[in-house]
This record gives structure tokens, C-alpha cells and sequence, in this order.
């Protein structure tokens, strides 16, 4: 059996080549600004659900880009970003073919955040709850000048420095993203403390990020918050308008399916992998969610 998690991106998934920027292992970087042929980030198998080992800033510039992000559609077009957090489950749907924008991937270990900490959180709970964010043109030209100005300092082969370069390019990005998602959250009142219903909503999907692949009832999720299972269901769809069991169906289809993509896994395994007894329950399970058996879905 193959120890390697097929539903996860990682730095080895993406090209080294003359049009992006890698520090191997904690930083990568592509853009089509010049060559607009190059009409999606430069990343194998995009287009199914992945798990991301790292954060993913998108950037467009032009164009627009529909994206699937734990679960929720989202449309990226021109003047806004997205800040994709490792973990985060995502999928490309759909390209125009006038897309132009900008990828960087940085690895969790990247930066240092300990003389920081409040800023950190408080940025990582407005990204976590607002993956995508307009920004003014003033914003984003800089955004570009940054990203513009940090590429090509990478790019210099001789430089000593890259590591540390690069690190304070990411801060000016981060403070930069903090402001605008304080500024965003202020004018359309998503600054105001989250009320009970949101704090339930949080803490039980990600009880289901870290339980989906052995636990598939809402009970067990319900007796994880103390709460009852009714009441769990009700929260959940006001908040998402999804039931409870749709956002836990959503994660174990989204793994199966990944986990099928991987030829080197059997379909017996599989299915140990995700807690179902046999092969013929796993079967009806993904049909009855997908409209095909899990057989036929790896042969497309």
C-alpha cells in the first residue's frame, strides 16, 4: 500500500521551470502576466478535489476563475484574491480563457509569527471565515509591484538571500491582507463577534476535517459540541444551508474521490481507509452520492 496521501498538494507537485519561483520546499510562485497562455495555476490535477499542504494566495488580475473551496463555489475575477489555508479542500472548476493572475504557495514553516501572534490569529480567523476578498486598484497595483519585485529578486541566481527576501516581501503581503480584511469586514459588519450559531457552525466542520474519514453521523458530532443532534441539524442549515450530513457526505465523497484517482491504492483499501466494512457498503455509499460506482469513476 502506498504511504503517499493522494488527496494532498505538496511542493513537489509543482514545475520547476524558467516562468516560476521555487525555495524548495517553502515557497513557490507562477504568474501568466506576460505569457497569458499559461491559464491556471501551474499545478497537476487541480481540476478534482486536492487537500492543500500549505496556504495558496490567488491573485487576478483579469478574467475570472470559479473555484471550489471546502465545499462552497466561489467566482475569483479581476481585482480579487484568494488566501486558501493549508487544509483547506479545494477544486478548479472553470478558466476563461482571458484568465490573468498569480499564484504563491508557502509552506506553514515559512514565516515566523511568535512576536506576532494576535495579528496571526486574527488574520487566520477572518481568512479562514473570507477565503476571497476584493481590493481596491491601488491594491492591487501594489500587490503586483510587490509580487513583481520579489519574483525577480528570487530570480537572480547569485543571491545569497532568498530566504530572508522573501520572508519580508510575505510580511508586507500579510499586513497588507490584514488591513484590507479589516477594512472589508468593517464596511459590510462581518467585524462584529460571531454569534453562537457561527462558533457552532466553525467547530463543527472542524470536527469533520479531523473525524470524516471514520465518523459519518451527526451524533457523533452533536455529542463532540454537547449538543443534540436536531439541534446541530437546524444550526448547521440556517448558517450554510446545508444539513449536517451533507457537509460530512461532501468530505468523505471529496477523499473517495481522490483516493480512487491513485492507482497505486485498491478499492479494498480504500474503503479501510475510510472506515467502511465492506466493499459492496463503500459501493452503494458512493453511488447513491455520485450517480456512478466507485469502479467507473476510476476509469474516466
Amino acid at each position: 500500500m502506498s504511504n503517499k496521501e493522494p488527496a494532498k498538494i505538496d511542493f513537489t507537485t509543482f514545475p520547476q521551470d524558467d516562468d516560476s519561483v521555487q525555495i524548495e520546499g517553502k515557497l513557490f510562485m507562477s504568474d501568466n502576466f506576460v505569457d497569458a497562455t499559461i491559464r491556471q495555476p501551474r499545478v497537476a490535477r487541480m481540476d478534482i478535489p486536492v487537500q492543500l499542504s500549505m496556504t495558496i494566495i490567488l491573485l487576478c488580475v483579469e478574467g475570472n476563475m470559479k473555484l471550489k473551496v471546502n465545499f462552497q463555489e466561489y467566482n475569483l475575477t479581476n481585482s480579487m484574491v484568494a488566501t486558501l489555508l493549508e487544509n483547506s479542500y479545494m477544486q478548479v472548476l472553470d478558466i476563461s480563457s482571458n484568465f490573468k493572475g498569480a499564484i504563491i504557495a508557502i509552506a506553514r514553516d515559512f514565516m515566523d509569527y511568535t512576536e506576532d501572534v494576535k495579528t496571526y490569529a486574527t488574520l487566520m480567523q477572518r481568512t479562514k471565515n473570507f477565503p476571497f476578498a476584493e481590493i481596491s486598484q491601488e491594491r492591487l497595483k501594489e500587490a503586483i509591484q510587490l509580487y513583481v519585485m520579489m519574483k525577480h529578486k528570487l530570480m537572480e541566481p547569485d543571491f545569497k538571500y532568498k530566504s530572508q527576501v522573501a520572508r519580508a516581501y510575505l510580511n508586507l503581503f500579510k499586513y497588507n491582507g490584514l488591513q484590507s480584511f479589516i477594512q472589508s469586514n468593517q464596511d459590510n459588519g462581518a467585524s462584529k463577534a460571531p454569534s453562537r450559531r457561527d462558533e457552532i457552525f466553525n467547530r463543527f466542520i472542524d470536527e469533520v476535517q479531523n473525524h470524516y474519514k471514520q465518523e459519518r453521523q451527526v451524533i457523533f458530532y452533536a455529542n463532540l459540541l454537547c449538543i443534540t443532534p436536531k439541534y446541530l441539524s437546524s444550526v448547521i442549515h440556517e448558517v450554510s444551508g446545508k444539513y449536517a450530513t451533507e457537509w460530512i457526505d461532501e468530505y468523505v465523497i471529496f477523499e473517495a474521490k481522490a483516493l480512487l484517482k491513485n492507482y497505486n491504492i485498491t478499492i479494498k483499501e480504500i474503503c479501510q481507509k475510510m472506515n467502511f466494512s465492506t466493499q459492496s457498503m463503500f459501493a452503494k455509499y458512493f453511488k447513491k452520492h455520485t450517480g456512478q460506482t466507485p469502479r467507473d469513476f476510476r476509469k474516466k
